[in-house]
């Protein structure tokens, strides 16, 4: 990704030297979107809007006379629909050699993990073969809540990255509340540039005492695309029930087309088999057009929120987008 340098180079007095540097990096999406009743029968919502996000992150690093590099992040995006533009909490880090561990606003080890994002598709890079059901801690990308704090790992060797996290839904208590706990993750990928395979184990999801995930993955590529097996395993103490889902996706390039499917099945009550098709043409230099269609779990499937409540939304549903994605 090309990013805006916009402070190189701090000198320090003496034999040695610091680099400093501030960056700018992100991407922008506008097209339409596609959501099928949005917002249930008879709600008065249009089905079809223009959905649009920018979304600028602002990196500063430095790096010691001993090799200790020391960074933060802070992010800025706009979504359609927002008042404005709007700022997130600071994500802090530390680095050596191929140790990093991050303060604050983190990224967790199960959104961090290899593989478990292959089958998005479309402008909007969605798929309802993501994890759909557990309500996972994961970087805030605008405000969180008063007190929210995280501290992650992460640990890379040769072709094998490792992944901890921790999250404290508020630290600023003695004693969170009743049901409410804190989120640790664990994660492991591992890829030749042929093969590749990553676990995750996720507890306390979204901070739900004894809300449990799992996650397994592998995939092939084989030159001109790939195809992956995703699974995973949710176990929820508000159903009192433990599913599965399993999602099959690949994808095919030829030119500057790229060709993507999946299919994926939930076996939790009243649930589908959820499925989508789409494609992308690259413009170059970060730029593409992108669209899909997708059919999420049927109509009766319910899925859970951070509260542990059930609820249906367009994981339910038909949605298709098509629009343009840039990268800078």
């Amino acid at each position: 990704m090309k990013k805006l340098l916009i402070a190189t180079t701090a000198l320090v007095a003496g034999a040695s030297a610091a680099a400093a540097d501030v960056t700018i990096s992100g991407y922008g999406r506008f097209g339409l979107q596609y959501v099928e009743d949005r917002g249930g029968v008879g709600s008065g919502l249009e089905n079809t809007i223009i959905s649009s996000r920018l979304r600028l992150n602002i990196d500063a690093t430095t790096e010691t006379d001993v090799g200790v590099t020391f960074g933060a992040r802070l992010r800025m995006q706009y979504d359609d629909g927002d008042a404005g533009t709007i700022g997130n909490a600071a994500r802090f880090s530390v680095g050596y050699e191929g140790l990093t561990v991050q303060v604050g606003n983190v990224d967790t080890a199960w959104d961090s993990v290899g593989l478990t994002y292959n089958s998005e598709m479309g402008y909007e890079d969605s798929s309802f073969g993501d994890d759909n059901d557990s309500p996972f801690f994961a970087y805030n990308s605008k405000t969180q809540p008063n007190g929210y704090q995280g501290v992650a790992a992460t640990y890379s060797i040769s072709d094998i990255n490792l992944y901890f996290s921790y999250i404290d839904p508020n630290q600023i208590v003695d004693t969170l509340p009743a049901g409410v706990s804190e989120e640790v993750g664990l994660a492991a990928d591992w890829s030749n540039g042929q093969i590749s395979v990553a676990a995750a184990i996720n507890n306390n999801v979204g901070g739900i005492k004894d809300y449990d995930s799992y996650f397994l993955g592998g995939a092939y590529n084989f030159g001109d695309g790939n195809v992956g097996l995703n699974f995973y395993n949710y176990d929820n103490p508000a159903l009192s029930d433990s599913y599965n889902q399993v999602t099959l996706y690949g994808n095919y390039t030829f030119g500057a087309t790229t060709l993507r499917a999946y299919i994926s099945d939930l076996d939790a009550d009243g649930s589908d088999t959820a499925y989508g098709i789409g494609a992308d043409y690259s413009l170059g230099e970060g730029a593409r057009i992108s669209g899909s269609i997708q059919r999420g779990f049927g109509s009766d499937v319910t899925f859970v929120d951070n509260a542990g409540v059930r609820f249906n939304d367009a994981r339910a549903k038909t949605v298709a987008d098509i629009g343009v994605r840039f990268d800078f």
